[in-house]
Parts: structure tokens; C-alpha cells; sequence
């Protein structure tokens, strides 16, 4: 699994009956209550561009996204001395026990360029009438309907429920992620997030809520676009390009995986793959793979699967495939070789076998310890196996290793920027990939885990620091 950060390109919080625009400010108080009905929507609009390049780019395919989820963090997540107390004005209560609706925003709007937030404008005559606010969508372009939500016509795309009022927001958006992605598309499923146009998403309290008068305004808080803290929102896309080649760990009797990797110049380059023809040690056609058979894994990547029957064929043979592509109009074969092995060393019923974590240890290429990565583009790390004792000899053992990249805040708390992913199996070795394009500037930590069975070993840990505009460090 792999993971894609798009953020937010604009984003205001709109107050009932009010002029106001605070689109400037770091935090967002989404809130309801008192006799004045000080009800507030968080409004927001995410910038696709980067992620539509990727898959354009063949980086990301269409077809191996499995989820896109909305976060945003609470602005007391890591202060639970506040839960149940009052927010600065010391008059609107921290709520609890609630919902938020998230809903589908059908018109046009300009963000605008305020700061403050001010429940009661006609006390502030001097407040620039911009848009956007509770009455406009532009300067002088009024919503349809004030507050630019209707109840029982706006579609309202998911909820969450918050049990305390400190938690973070993780709502999936999947279905209308993927319906502004591949909207007309052919070929694409899970396309029915909204219908109509979609402008971007708000957040509010349910209508029930809305209405209700409560002796003190309650609200909730999150970082927005631009906060001051490492917490900009986002939403998170995972998708399924991981490589897993069984080149030289071809067992009899299980599926395995082989690949082609289509270089040019130096880059990985889609071609076109007409068939994969495997032949025998004995120069005879086993199997000829053709069609939605072989699948295009990334840019340049191309797989197929396949299992070999012990009954048929013994281990200890060397077997062939061959790739027939078209490259620049012409046809060219390309041949690899597998060896096939024992499904007894795949397959067994006794410890023999297993693979104990404590006599190996784990190395890094392609990044340094502490070293500082300037934002965009990619970064290939290397993982290197090495068993004490043998420490100049490489492993040719099979493993499953996995990744996580996290950052520490006040120094107390670990945040999960990739949670623990499974590195790939190239036939290089195994791999991972860092795309630092959505990486927000601050250090972070690598950690590397040996997977046993259920139980998980982790063995090592690197710091790096992500910098842009020559600036280093964390840029909290």
C-alpha cells in the first residue's frame, strides 16, 4: 500500500447571519447554539492538480486506489486538560457527544482574505463585506440559500461521531473523491459520491443541532489550511502498488509473482506487453499469459502471476519467460529466467524452517542518518538483510518487511505520517519509495519491522529532516 496527501487550496468558516470572513485564520470553530443561534459551516475546497498529474503520469493507477479519507486534526487532541472547558473567549464550551455531517458545496465561492472571527458583525461596521461568508459566495454574488446549505436537498456525502470532542476528523470520502477524479470515465467503479457539481465539501452540526438554544455557544476546533502546527488537513488517498517478485523465490505449488521492468534510459517507461510465453527446462511451452493477465503495476511495471505443479515439473530447474512487447512500433522478445524450488521450504509443519528475527539486522542505502531532503521528487531507500555472523555475505532469505515514517510532537506524542507499510521486492531487493512532494517540512523518523507470523520485531530507526526553501528542520 502506498500513500498520496492532497491538500486544501482554499477553505472559510461561514457564521449565520453574518458578513464575516475569517478565511486567513488557522483554526475553524464549527459551532451551534444560544438564543442568537450562533451556528457556523466550515467550508473547504481540495487542490486535485498534483494527484490528477500522478495518475496522468501513470503513477498512481486508477484501478489500485482503494481509499480516500478526509482528516483533519483537533486543535486539542494533544491537550486533554481542555476537553469539557471553554475556548479562549471564555464564553463558548467545548462541546461533546455530537455529530458532523460532512455535505457536498454545489456553487462557486471565493475564499477571501479575513482573519478574525466575529459572531455579531453589526457591531463592527468597519468588517470589508467580502466574500465568502454566510450571505455571499463572491463580492456581491449572494448563494442561492444563505449559508449555501439547503436541509433536505444539499447531499450530505458521510458523518462522524464524536464521543468526547477531542477527536480528529477521519471521514472516507472514497466514492466522491473518485467521482471528481474519473467523473465520465469508462471502465471505473465506485463513482457515486454526489451528483450535479461539486465545488468542494462543508462541515456543520446536524439540522436537529443547528436549531438548538443553548445557554452557552458549543464548538468545535480544527487546524485548517493554515495553521501554524505540522496538523494541515488533508486528504489521504492509499492505493495498491506494491511489488512483490517471486523471481528468486519461486516455490512449486503457490502463486508467484514475476515481473518486467521496461527501462529507458535509465527510466521506467510503459510499453506495451502483447504476451508472456513460459517455457520449460526442456525448451517446452508451459503456459502463453495474454490480456487483462498481465497487469501494469506502475509506470514501466508490468506483472503476471503463476503457479507451477510439483506433480508435474521437479524443483531444482531453470525455467524461462518471455515477454513479447511493442516499443516504438517495433516487437522485440525479451527473456528471464526462475528457478523453481521446493514447495518444502514454503510449506512446512514444524519449525525447521522459520525464520528466527534476532539473527538479522537491517541496513539503509539511498538516505543518511539525519540527512536533510529538499521537498519534491522521489527518494528510493534501499533495505539491506544482513545475518550476524555473516555480515559480508547478503541474505537470500525471504522476508516480510515493513515500513512506517511518523513524526514526534512535544516531544510525548508519535504522529503517523505512512503508517506500517509492506516495502517492496524488487529484483533489486527490497525497496521502498518516499515521494516528498506532499511531505509537509519537519522531521521525521523511519522505522523498519520484521513481520514472524503475528508477532512483529522492529529493528531500526532513521531520522531525517524534510527542508524546503532552504530551511531545515521541524517548521512548526
Amino acid at each position: 500500500m502506498s500513500v498520496y496527501r492532497s491538500y486544501f487550496s482554499k477553505n472559510d468558516t461561514i457564521i449565520e447571519d453574518n458578513r464575516t470572513n475569517n478565511s486567513q485564520n488557522p483554526v475553524t470553530e464549527i459551532s451551534y447554539g444560544t438564543i442568537n443561534a450562533d451556528v457556523s459551516r466550515f467550508i473547504f475546497e481540495i487542490d486535485f492538480d498534483p494527484l490528477i498529474e500522478k495518475i496522468d503520469n501513470g503513477v498512481i493507477k486508477p484501478t489500485q486506489i482503494l481509499t480516500h479519507t478526509l482528516v483533519l486534526v483537533n486543535t486539542i487532541r494533544f491537550s486533554p486538560e481542555r476537553v469539557g472547558g471553554k475556548f479562549n473567549d471564555f464564553v463558548t464550551d467545548r462541546t461533546t457527544s455530537f455529530d458532523l455531517d460532512l455535505y457536498n458545496v454545489d456553487e462557486d465561492w471565493d475564499e477571501g482574505n479575513g482573519y478574525d472571527f466575529v459572531y455579531m458583525d453589526e457591531q463592527f461596521p468597519q468588517i470589508p463585506h467580502q466574500a465568502v461568508n454566510w450571505f455571499d459566495r463572491k463580492t456581491d454574488v449572494p448563494w442561492t440559500v444563505e449559508g449555501g446549505y439547503v436541509s433536505g436537498s444539499t447531499q450530505i456525502l458521510g458523518s462522524q461521531h464524536f464521543g468526547v470532542g477531542n477527536e480528529d476528523i477521519e471521514i472516507d470520502v472514497t466514492d466522491y473523491i473518485n467521482t471528481r477524479l474519473f467523473s465520465g470515465s469508462t471502465g471505473f467503479t465506485g463513482t457515486t459520491g454526489f451528483t450535479g457539481a461539486s465545488f468542494g465539501l462543508g462541515l456543520k452540526f446536524p439540522d436537529n443541532l443547528e436549531i438548538l438554544e443553548t445557554l452557552h455557544r458549543q464548538a468545535v476546533a480544527f487546524h485548517v489550511k493554515d495553521t501554524t502546527t505540522f496538523f494541515e488537513p488533508y486528504i489521504e488517498t492509499t492505493y495498491d502498488n506494491r511489488i512483490t517478485d517471486d523471481r528468486d523465490y519461486f516455490y512449486l505449488d503457490k502463486d508467484n509473482e514475476l515481473y518486467l521492468y521496461s527501462n529507458v534510459g535509465g527510466t521506467l517507461q510503459d510499453v506495451t506487453v502483447n504476451s508472456v510465453t513460459i517455457i520449460d527446462y526442456d525448451d517446452q511451452e508451459v503456459a502463453v499469459v495474454t490480456g487483462d493477465s498481465i497487469e501494469n503495476v506502475r509506470k514501466g511495471v508490468y506483472r503476471i502471476t503463476l503457479n507451477i505443479d510439483s506433480d508435474a515439473y521437479p524443483d531444482a530447474v531453470l525455467f524461462t519467460d518471455r515477454w513479447n512487447v511493442t516499443q516504438n512500433g517495433k516487437n522485440k522478445d525479451i527473456e528471464q529466467d526462475f528457478y523453481l524450488i521446493s514447495q518444502d521450504n514454503y510449506y512446512n509443519f514444524d519449525n525447521s524452517n522459520r525464520v528466527l528475527s534476532d539473527n538479522y539486522y537491517f541496513k539503509f542505502n539511498g538516505i543518511k542518518q539525519g540527512e536533510n531532503i529538499k521537498r519534491g521528487g522521489f527518494r528510493k531507500i534501499f533495505v539491506t538483510t544482513k545475518e550476524f555472523y555473516n555480515p559480508n555475505q547478503d541474505n537470500n532469505q525471504s522476508f516480510e518487511i515493513e515500513y512506517k515514517i511518523y513524526s514526534t510532537q512535544n516531544d510525548k506524542y508519535e504522529f503517523d505520517v505512512i503508517p506500517w507499510t509492506k516495502v517492496d521486492r524488487t529484483s533489486q531487493g527490497y525497496e521502498f519509495t518516499i515521494d516528498t512532494s506532499w511531505l509537509i517540512p519537519q522531521d521525521y523518523s523511519i522505522q523498519i519491522r520484521m513481520v514472524e507470523g503475528d508477532i512483529y520485531y522492529v529493528k531500526e530507526k532513521l531520522d531525517f529532516s524534510l527542508v524546503s526553501d532552504g530551511v531545515t528542520g521541524a517548521q512548526n
